[in-house]
């Protein structure tokens, strides 16, 4: 090849990337923008303002879901429960609970069942109740498979401990 023939590269080629709204290739390192998205040449933000911008967003958004999370539960519970019988049934026990709502609002919960007499690695067995009306008592039955087949003592605490 000939030396005249072999094409140099200009001597103030710089870095370049695609524009990061319209996806245009060539625009300058220290530009997001290409010279259509932005004609004035104003100042860009930062990648810190960007991700700042973006931090905050994420924070607010959070915030928003807690306050409408903490509206959609206002007034439910506590609950407190009692069993109230425990009898064997075929492939573990058959347990009955009282479950009492004590807020002023209707809603269901979970109640979970633990051994009395508790061991290492004890079994534990969760129970969704149907919706109890405010300040209701209601009785609920489940077979539970965790506990074994021989009628034990059981413990229950619903909603949230």
């Amino acid at each position: 090849m000939n030396p005249a023939t072999i094409p140099s590269l200009p001597a103030d080629a710089e870095p370049t990337h695609p524009c990061i709204r319209c996806g245009r290739p060539g625009v300058p390192a220290d530009a997001g923008l290409c010279e259509l998205c932005n004609p004035l040449e104003l100042s860009q933000p930062s990648a810190t303002q960007m991700h700042g911008i973006a931090a905050v967003g994420i924070i607010a958004f959070v915030a928003v879901l807690a306050v409408v999370a903490r509206v959609a539960l206002a007034g439910t519970g506590p609950f407190t429960g009692s069993v109230t019988n425990v009898a064997a049934a075929p492939g573990g026990l058959s347990v009955s609970l009282s479950v009492t709502n004590n807020g002023s609002n209707a809603s269901a919960t979970t109640c979970t069942l633990t051994q009395a007499k508790p061991t290492v690695n004890a079994p534990a067995a969760a129970i969704q109740t149907p919706r109890i009306g405010a300040g209701e008592t209601i009785a609920v039955t489940a077979d539970v498979t965790q506990f074994g087949a021989k009628a034990i003592d059981l413990l229950v605490s619903c909603g949230i401990p």
